[in-house]
This record gives C-alpha cells, sequence and structure tokens, in this order.
C-alpha cells in the first residue's frame, strides 16, 4: 500500500471542507496566533517562509498578514486548491507547490523560516522530512513545528476518545471520523509518529537531526481560546493538547 497516495486522497477528499483551526479563518483565533509568532520572530525584519504541509493556507496566510514572503507546499492537490480559493479571498499573494515534505524542491538555504501546523504525525519519515527542513533553511533560519497528542494510546486517553467519538456520533456530527478511521487504519504503523507524537519525541528528532537552541511552547493561549468554543462533549471528553516545537539552523 502506497501511504502517501493514501494521504494525498484523504486529504483531497477533505479538502471541501476542512477547517484549521476552530472555525477555519477565525480573526480572533488568528489574532492569537500572530501575537504568538510575533514573539518569537525579530522585529522589523521580512522572512523568507516556507509553509510544509500548507492545507487550506492556514499558516502560510497568517504570515503573509504579517508581511513575510511565503511560499505554501502540500502533497494534495485539493488543499492547494482551497488554499489559493482562501488566498483569493483574503486579497493575499503567496507563492503554492504540488509537492512532498520529505523531498522539497527548493534549493540549499532558500529560507529564513520553515513552518508546519499538524503534519509531523502524518508522516512515515519525520527525521528526513526535518533534515530536508534543514537543508532549504538559511543559516541561522528557524524550524516552527506545531502538533498535538491527537492519538495517545494511553488507556486513559484512549477512552475519552473513544467517548467523545460516541458522543459526536450520537449528535451526527464529525461524520470525518469513520472515513478517517479507514483511510488511516491500514496504514498508521507506517507513521512512527503516529501515536508517539509529544513534545520530548519532537525535541530528540530536532536534536537528532542537528537543529540547535530547541525550545518547547505549551501555547496555552491558543488551547484557552479553542476550549472555549468547543462543544459541549468535547470539552467534557476530549483532552488533546497542542504545542510549538522551535529549533535553529547553526
Amino acid at each position: 500500500m502506497d501511504c502517501k497516495e493514501v494521504i494525498a486522497n484523504y486529504w483531497n477528499f477533505r479538502s471541501s471542507t476542512y477547517k484549521n483551526g476552530i472555525n477555519g479563518f477565525d480573526e480572533e483565533e488568528r489574532a492569537v496566533w500572530k501575537q504568538i509568532f510575533e514573539n518569537s520572530l525579530a522585529s522589523g525584519k521580512r522572512l523568507k517562509v516556507l509553509d510544509v504541509g500548507t492545507g487550506t493556507g492556514f499558516l502560510a496566510l497568517l504570515f503573509a498578514e504579517m508581511g513575510h514572503e511565503v511560499s505554501g507546499i502540500d502533497l494534495s492537490e485539493g488543499m492547494l486548491e482551497k488554499a489559493r480559493h482562501n488566498a483569493d479571498n483574503m486579497g493575499l499573494e503567496i507563492s503554492l507547490f504540488h509537492g512532498d515534505a520529505e523531498n522539497l524542491p527548493f534549493e540549499d538555504c532558500s529560507f529564513d523560516l520553515v513552518v508546519n501546523k499538524y503534519l509531523l504525525w502524518t508522516l512515515q519519515e519525520p527525521a528526513s522530512a526535518v533534515r530536508e527542513w534543514k537543508r532549504v533553511l538559511k543559516p541561522g533560519g528557524m524550524i516552527f513545528a506545531i502538533d498535538g497528542n491527537w492519538f495517545d494510546p494511553r488507556p486513559d486517553r484512549y477512552i475519552k476518545r473513544m467517548l467523545y467519538g460516541l458522543a459526536e456520533r450520537f449528535a451526527k456530527k464529525n461524520q470525518y471520523n469513520l472515513i478517517f478511521k479507514k483511510s488511516y487504519g491500514p496504514i498508521r504503523n507506517s507513521l512512527p509518529l503516529y501515536e508517539k507524537i509529544s513534545p520530548k519525541n519532537i525535541s530528540f528528532l530536532f536534536s537528532e537531526t542537528g537543529l540547535m537552541n530547541t525550545e518547547i511552547s505549551p501555547l496555552l493561549e491558543v488551547q484557552k481560546f479553542q476550549r472555549n468554543r468547543h462543544s459541549f462533549s468535547r470539552r467534557i471528553f476530549e483532552n488533546n493538547s497542542i504545542f510549538l516545537i522551535s529549533g535553529q539552523k547553526n
């Protein structure tokens, strides 16, 4: 089974309805994200930014709004089309490419910053991907990787996910959950970080691939914003936490 083909097909299917964030491009949520990145970057400098696994363009368009020169790449043609549509609606210019996070079509030392959101858990070779991201970075450039403990296998987390899924099915919400399981179930063992995505493991991955000055941010402001807008069942049963890991090319 070709994992990348399965993944591309799933996200092509989801591209018409997927929202990256609680309300997609909610201005309040975007303001929270912008503040986090502004606090992490040198002020006043226009950066060349690459958004890997750009999806609907959430991060790419966020950095474009902040005045940076942004490129985005994704394995899913459907997601890229959605990103183009979002860019047009927002009156923003970003360069979009169809390609693989583990084999980027860019020259060495091309970008000041590489970012991604909810990507590492879905890669077959995350170490190869991080090495690629490092390759296209300029010396001193940064990687920002955002992810969450979506499929934590510990019994208490698993039970809560099951209860949340049942509550959503009863309420006839989240109809894509079964389709996700059908797509990812056969390939999950081929994805090293599927059940092992955590700040500790990504920090180790960054260090192993030669990144320096690794830092972890728990993104508490974003999590607070999102919890306040979750459904009642999601607030009760879901216990995902998201985080940002940063690393620097020496």
